[in-house]
């Protein structure tokens, strides 16, 4: 074999091992399914019980008080959950006052999970804010269709 078929295949090889590494790690590091769906591997499984104030069957929202978070923190500990029993994933997108940028988006939660600590885009000055925390819904059946979803509205105390 000559010197230039030689480096020739030793390229190829390399090619090859350099794309069969992207490929596992794509597929060790993403949650996505085969539909596009990134499921947040932040979420957490949610062990406690919901108080289920409505007698509707549709899709159970979480609600929230008066929240507080620390002024200049860009971790937030707010549990952003997905009830069990929901047929269908949530995606959260949270934004104060009448702001239209978001300080978070999260990924698709699955039911009877929550994300229960997250990083926002920038910090707040202390102060009294309001926080939306609005709630996409998309089946679960492999189609990802939108169903209706929520915005959820709360005191945000920043101190």
């Amino acid at each position: 074999m000559s010197k230039k078929n030689k480096i020739i295949a030793l390229i190829i090889v390399v090619l090859i091992a350099l794309s069969g590494s992207f490929i596992a790690y794509k597929q060790g590091h993403s949650q996505n399914n085969s539909n596009g769906v990134v499921i947040d591997k932040n979420a957490q499984k949610w062990n406690k019980e919901l108080q289920d104030t409505s007698n509707d069957k549709g899709i159970k929202i979480p609600g929230y008080g008066e929240l507080s978070v620390g002024a200049g923190e860009k971790n937030w500990r707010i549990t952003l959950l997905n009830p069990e029993g929901n047929d269908c994933y949530f995606k959260y997108t949270i934004t104060v006052n009448n702001s239209s940028k978001p300080l978070y988006t999260s990924n698709y939660i699955e039911p009877g999970k929550a994300i229960k600590e997250f990083k926002v885009k920038k910090s707040l000055k202390a102060g009294n804010y309001t926080l939306y925390m609005n709630i996409a819904t998309y089946t679960m059946d492999g189609k990802n269709t939108r169903l209706n979803g929520a915005s959820v509205k709360a005191d945000l105390r920043v101190i």
